[in-house]
Order: C-alpha cells, then structure tokens, then sequence
C-alpha cells in the first residue's frame, strides 16, 4: 500500500534537479502541465541518495513502471493545488521551527545539518524546500482527510484480531504450585505430594497449605498467575506447555527446589489485557492504515473532479 504522507511529503520542484527544455507535455491537470522529461527527473529524484536517506523511499516497482509515475505526479499536481486553493501554504517562520525541531530531536548544530546535506548532495535550499512541503502535505491531512477518521476501542480490537494470527499470540498459562524446599528429602516429599494430588485432583488447594514451603500463596491455592512461555523459566517452560488443563506436572527441579505446577487455565491475550503502550502503538498502526485508504479515496475523488486531458502523444 502507498504512503501518500512518505510518497508526497518532500516531492520537490523538477527545477531542483534539472533544468526545464521544451519537450512534449504528457497530461494537463487543470491547466498544470507534466511535460515527458519530469518523469525522468522525478524518477532521478527518487533515486537520489539524499531523497533515500532523509525522506525514505518509494517502492522500487513504481520507479521502474512509467504510468506509475505519472500518476504519482498527477497526484503531486492535484495536491499542490488543493493546498493552495484552500491556503494551506507553509510560511517560512514554520519551516524554522520545524527545522529547529529536527535538529533538537537529533542532538545536531545547524552547521551539522548543512554538512550532513553537501555530503548527501543537496542544499539547505532544497531541503527547506522538502520540509515545506512536508509541513503543507500534513496541513493537507490534517484538514481534509484526519476528520473523517473515527477508531473506536471496538475497530481497534477488531483491527488486532484481524492483523494478529492467532497462533502469532502467544499463549499464556495460569499456574499453581506445591513447592519443597530443596535439602537431602526433597525429591522424596516432592513425589509422595504428587502422587496424592493425582489421587484427588479436587483437593490441591488444601495440599497447598498441607505440604507447600511457600507460605504466600497458601491463601491462593499456590496460585502463580498468567505467564507466557517465554516467560517461564527454562525448568518450566519444557514441562507446562505439555501438560493438559487440570493436570499436575511431575516435580519440577530447580535451585530452589521441586515444584509440583498445576496448570488452570491457558489462553491466548486479547486486546483487553494488553498494556496501554502496546495499544497505542496498534491505534497508531491502524490510523496510519486508514489514513492511507483515505487518501486514496480522496486522491480518486479529486481525479474524478479535476479535469484531465492526457496529450495524444501519450496515447
């Protein structure tokens, strides 16, 4: 899927990269002409080590199809004037502080910056020019398009159902546990605890308070709580996923001592257990998503409305 925000952000004037020469004029958007060289201009811009580095790309499969790229430069067009018939322009006090912005969030001088961009093989002209565009781009958005969009808590759970495979989750599994501390009858106390759990399943929470070297959970059941295997310690992580709901593992050894685990419960998290971090981050991702089906759709309408003559020579 394109990004209409990364692909039109920082699309500079053909002037930048080379001069204009009467050539043919492929399509007319509006009274706007795209003469046949700014496609190989564009697509040389594109390419540019400096375009790459500072404003990320575009998919190599656009680049090497020609009526790809005149669409994207149709769009440029419809775009541009759209910013300017509803006077979304950048002034070039927001470009400085925008500018200040990036250089504060890299930790970087103004001097650093003009380095950075003669080593890329730009100017500070063309790049005051890319944050520009970028600033009306988002302008643009932010008008037209961030409006319509609406993520309820239920899209976005939906959104990660749909987005997660299940078997991508990773399951959790609620344990608790009869433990023995270790020393010279351990192993043995550990097998006679288990072998009277296996007799009555029903009764291990009272065994917890009968057997169980730890003491904070004889109030619980020796209830542990939820942990995915990755979590798990490596004793337990090769034994619990095995065991079936209900059941009590053999005693597991650690430094500690013999653990008899009994698993209650496994699931797969939901979106309501995530932590509030992670939801913002998948609320992040869908917007971007749906931001992206927006302007598309926008994209098509104004195409719909614009008037465009494409020249017989293109035909």
């Amino acid at each position: 899927m394109k990004n209409f925000l990364l692909i039109f952000s920082l699309v500079l004037s053909t002037t930048t990269f080379a001069a204009r020469k009467i050539d043919k004029t492929l399509v007319v958007v509006n009274e706007a002409g795209i003469l046949e060289s700014d496609i190989d201009v564009f697509t040389k811009k594109m390419k540019s080590k400096s375009y790459q580095e500072l404003f990320g790309g575009v998919d190599g499969k656009m680049l090497s199809d020609k009526n790809s790229i005149l669409q994207l430069l149709i769009e440029e067009k419809l775009i541009n004037q759209q910013v300017k018939k509803l006077e979304l322009q950048a002034s070039p006090q927001e470009v400085d502080a925008q500018i200040r912005l990036i250089l504060k969030r890299n930790g970087i001088t103004q001097g650093q910056l003009s380095e950075r961009l003669k080593d890329l093989g730009t100017t500070l002209a063309d790049y005051r020019e890319g944050i520009q565009r970028q600033l009306e781009r988002k302008n643009l958005i932010d008008r037209e398009i961030k409006p319509t969009l609406e993520v309820s808590e239920d899209q976005l759970k939906h959104f990660y159902l749909r987005a997660t495979r299940p078997g991508a989750r990773e399951v959790e599994f609620k344990i608790a546990q009869i433990f023995v501390n270790a020393g010279p009858e351990a192993l043995a106390r550990a097998n006679k605890i288990h072998a009277e759990v296996n007799q009555s399943p029903d009764k291990f929470d009272a065994l917890v308070k009968e057997y169980s070297d730890d003491t904070s959970t004889h109030d619980s059941g020796g209830v542990l709580g939820y942990f995915s295997k990755s979590s798990l310690s490596k004793e337990f992580r090769d034994v619990v996923p095995k065991v079936e709901l209900g059941q009590v593992t053999k005693p597991i050894k650690t430094s500690a001592g013999y653990h008899v685990v009994k698993l209650l419960d496994k699931r797969a998290p939901g979106f309501d257990s995530l932590p509030k971090e992670q939801k913002e981050a998948i609320r992040n991702q869908m917007m971007g998503e749906e931001l992206d089906k927006k302007m598309g759709l926008w994209l098509d309408r104004k195409k719909a409305e614009a008037h465009i003559h494409v020249s017989e020579a293109k035909k």
